[in-house]
């Protein structure tokens, strides 16, 4: 999909979000970088990293990092550590969406709903500005991961959009994008072949990624075969097995099944990622017939299960500001319409979190809970990989080491000698913070 570009401007209500809790957030000031190391315990922690979950833990968080994981009984935290009980609750890193279109308006939702990091699908000026605000801590939002402005060829469809009918001038347009900051370039749907050859040839010249939708006139293919890196909403797919030809939800109401595992192949051989954006179809399919809506649906949800059984690279995004699903919660129903189609709960969660890290190439960096990782957690009342339904209501969300959403049960500040064994840490009190939100 491409973005509405509201850049600043008023959208539509976030209903999976209590009334209550994204006006706190937007108007509370941001929590300062912690004074004294935090103490996260008697938790149970998935940790995303291939090992299996673990009970009775502890995490010491000191600044923006995972200081410390182990068990609760050895635990050896900082003098003055400000402790968090968990009580058994679980804690897991925070999400990442793969797919949106960011707006500041946005960026509260994404948080209250336990993403911490997106990758954002269109280049604008102000993103750069709201990435470094993130970062120095003067506005409250996940990391941003960004591609360029879309690449396209006539009729433009999208503000920004960078048209290259013209093969010669490629070169020209995707160096502006290098000189902008760019290292990955979104291409889009009415790319010319010759056009879409040139940006390959252009991108190649100077080290950068190219990802985005399977231009028509170009096909799947030879997308795959160039080294196009992720394709986004299963475009080229479609074309390559719909029985009517079309490209949107009822494209795929009829599809040549027999076809699907041997594209699965093709793209595991290239080495390419697919973000499906599931959630986002199933919801522009509210308008068709219920059987058709259900197939198109079905039908989606099958190719998503073949590429997952053929080791193809699975991505989890929205499509979120666009104005059609709500950010945030759109991601979790996202993971909701993967574990649908047939992926382990656990896998979705995996892919949610640190199979991003390792598209972005930032292994370990975050989407893990291990010592050095950045703190970008969450903290559950249940088990999302039992129960995906834990994800709907963050007892707490931290991001770089800074709670967005605090946990309403939080102790005073103890020494390093009270810590353990666990019988001897307080009991917490209770503390006033914002609600948490609910679908």
């Amino acid at each position: 999909m491409g973005p509405g570009l509201t850049h600043g401007g008023a959208r539509a209500g976030v209903g999976r979000l209590l009334p209550v809790v994204l006006p706190l957030l937007v108007a509370t000031p941001l929590a300062p970088p912690a004074s004294s190391p935090i103490a996260i315990v008697d938790v149970r922690i998935l940790p995303m990293d291939g090992s299996r979950p673990r009970d009775h833990q502890a995490v010491v968080i000191e600044g923006e990092r995972i200081a410390w994981v182990g068990p609760l009984a050895a635990i050896d935290a900082p003098r003055g550590a400000v402790v968090v009980e968990g009580r058994g609750r679980t804690l897991m890193p925070g999400l990442v969406d793969m797919h949106v279109h960011l707006d500041r308006d946005d960026l509260p939702a994404y948080l209250a709903h336990g993403v911490t990091t997106v990758r954002n699908m269109w280049g604008f000026p102000d993103v750069w500005t709201m990435r470094r605000e993130i970062e120095e801590g003067t506005l409250a939002g996940p990391t941003i991961y960004t591609v360029s402005p879309g690449l396209d060829g006539t009729p433009p469809k999208w503000p920004l959009t960078q048209i290259v009918m013209d093969p010669s001038k490629a070169d020209s347009v995707v160096g502006v994008q290098w000189e902008a900051g760019y290292r990955t370039l979104k291409l889009y749907q009415d790319l010319r072949p010759e056009a879409f050859d040139s940006i390959v040839s252009a991108a190649r010249r100077r080290g950068m990624d190219f990802v985005g939708h399977v231009p028509h006139r170009v096909g799947l293919s030879h997308a795959l075969s160039v080294g196009q890196r992720s394709l986004e909403h299963l475009s080229g797919f479609a074309e390559e097995l719909s029985e009517t030809g079309g490209r949107g939800p009822g494209g795929w109401v009829r599809i040549r099944s027999d076809g699907i595992a041997a594209l699965a192949r093709e793209a595991r051989d290239a080495g390419a990622w697919v973000c499906p954006t599931l959630a986002i179809f199933s919801r522009m399919a509210r308008n068709l017939p219920t059987a058709e809506r259900e197939a198109s649906r079905s039908n989606r949800r099958q190719v998503v299960r073949a590429l997952h059984a053929e080791g193809v690279g699975l991505l989890i995004g929205s499509d979120a500001g666009i104005d059609v699903v709500d950010p945030g919660a759109s991601l979790i129903d996202e993971i909701e319409e993967f574990a649908a189609a047939g992926i382990p709960r656990g896998e979705a969660l995996r892919l949610a979190t640190a199979g991003a890290a390792a598209f972005l190439e930032a292994e370990g960096e975050f989407g893990v809970v291990a010592a050095g990782a950045r703190a970008d957690l969450l903290l559950l009342d249940g088990d999302p990989a039992e129960d995906l339904s834990a994800l709907l209501a963050p007892l707490g969300v931290m991001a770089r080491g800074r709670w967005f959403l605090e946990p309403s049960a939080r102790s005073e500040t103890v020494p390093r000698e009270e810590l353990s064994p666990p019988a001897a840490v307080p009991p917490a009190r209770a503390s006033a913070v914002a609600p948490a939100p609910s679908r």
